[in-house]
């Protein structure tokens, strides 16, 4: 008889189950949950935080080009402006102040598009004449440039108490 035929077959062990998992495995799926919830909790905050720019640009597309827009361009940016910075930052500043407010929330890329735009809405309320259609139009762009570009996460420098005595 051959020896090799009574020799059995050689068993193979089980596979390793995928349950229960190794302790590993359970802190991957932690960090994955926690970070998920970060993500949507950021993503909430900043539709939130930009909920106030998004109705301020709804309301300037229903904005009237016409000789009353400078009033009411001004009114929406001092509320826009009210809502993300701190009321010394944009309620007393006006002119000059308001002008420079205006331009230091924006890049300096924009900065140079809307300067102009800024400047003669600005300094509309103080004009014995209403602007004309060519300088409304500037003016319109450089509110919607600001409306949609101005960074507001970060607040610009102050408008000190002796700046605004200054302009009274």
């Amino acid at each position: 008889m051959d020896p090799l035929a009574q020799l059995k077959d050689i068993h193979t062990p089980q596979g390793v189950d995928w349950w229960p998992l190794a302790w590993g495995w359970w802190i991957a799926a932690l960090l994955v949950i926690v970070l998920l919830c970060g993500l949507v909790y950021l993503i909430i905050r900043h539709i939130r935080f930009n909920q106030a720019r998004r109705e301020a640009v709804a309301l300037h597309k229903n904005l009237s080009v016409d000789a009353h827009y400078p009033a009411k361009a001004n009114q929406l940016l001092k509320r826009v402006t009210l809502h993300y910075f701190d009321a010394g930052y944009s309620a007393a500043a006006y002119g000059s102040a308001w002008q420079q407010l205006l331009l230091s929330c924006l890049a300096d890329k924009h900065q140079a598009i809307a300067k102009s735009g800024v400047e003669a809405l600005c300094l509309s309320p103080y004009q014995a004449t209403s602007p004309e259609g060519e300088q409304l139009t500037e003016m319109h762009k450089a509110v919607g440039l600001w409306l949609q570009k101005a960074r507001l996460k970060k607040a610009p420098e102050p408008v000190t108490t002796t700046e605004v005595n200054h302009n009274v």
